[in-house]
C-alpha cells in the first residue's frame, strides 16, 4: 500500500515538473536547439518553423497557435524588416493561411503613418471578414494598432512583429513589441555533437560525451 502511494506521488511530481518545463526555459535559449539549414534564395527556409512567441506572456507558440490567435481579430497588422527575406516568407505564409482560414478576407501593404493606415483600411474593407495589413512603415506597431482601435472601437486588432534574428528565445527588447514576435533569420546546420545542451540529445551524443 505504501509503495503504491509512493509511486503515485512520483507520477504527480513528474507531471508537475513537465508542466513547468516550458516556463523555466523561457529565460534562456532552448536547452537542445533544433537543427536548421541555411536559407538560400532558391530553397526558402520553411517560414512556419520559425521561433514564435506570445510577446505578452513569453509563451512559445507553434504555427497553429498563431493562426488560432488571429481567429478573433478583425484587423491583423504584420511588420517585418525589409532586409530579411525570412520576414517576407513568413508574412506571405501568414497572409495565405489567414485568407484561406477566414474567407472573405483581404490584405494590403502600407508604408504610411498611423492615420494613413486607418484611411487605407477604410478604403479596403468592403465586404472583408478580416483585413491583413503588411506594414512597411517606420512607426511602432503599437501606434498603428492604437490608431486603428481609436478609429474603429469595435475592431479587434492583432499585431505580429517579424524580427530578423536567429535567437530561439524571446529577447527582453522584444517583450510587448507586438502580440506575437517571430524571429525570421534561420541558422546554419550544426551537428548534434557540437550543440551545447543541458542533456544528451541521443544515444550517439551520449557516447560522444563519454
Amino acid at each position: 500500500m505504501f509503495a503504491s502511494l509512493m509511486r503515485a506521488f512520483g507520477v504527480i511530481a513528474l507531471a508537475l515538473q513537465i508542466n513547468c518545463t516550458g516556463s523555466l526555459q523561457l529565460a534562456k535559449p532552448w536547452a537542445a536547439p533544433m537543427q536548421y539549414s541555411t536559407a538560400l534564395a532558391d530553397t526558402p527556409f520553411p517560414p512556419r518553423d520559425f521561433a514564435m512567441f506570445d510577446a505578452v506572456n513569453g509563451r512559445v507558440l507553434m504555427w497553429s497557435d498563431v493562426i488560432d490567435l488571429t481567429a478573433w481579430a478583425d484587423v491583423i497588422v504584420i511588420s517585418h524588416e525589409k532586409t530579411c527575406p525570412g520576414g517576407v516568407w513568413m508574412q506571405n505564409a501568414l497572409t495565405e493561411d489567414v485568407l484561406a482560414a477566414f474567407p472573405p478576407s483581404s490584405f494590403f501593404q502600407s508604408t504610411g503613418d498611423p492615420d494613413t493606415v486607418v484611411t487605407e483600411l477604410d478604403d479596403s474593407r468592403k465586404d472583408s471578414r478580416r483585413v491583413v495589413i503588411h506594414y512597411m512603415g517606420t512607426e511602432p506597431l503599437h501606434d498603428v494598432a492604437s490608431a486603428i482601435r481609436k478609429a474603429h472601437r469595435t475592431d479587434n486588432v492583432f499585431t505580429i512583429a517579424l524580427v530578423s534574428s536567429s535567437v530561439r528565445f524571446l529577447r527582453n527588447e522584444d517583450v510587448r513589441k507586438a502580440d506575437v514576435v517571430a524571429y525570421t533569420a534561420p541558422t546554419t546546420v550544426v551537428p548534434p555533437s557540437d550543440l551545447q545542451s543541458d542533456q544528451p540529445r541521443s544515444p550517439k551524443d551520449l557516447e560522444f560525451r563519454k
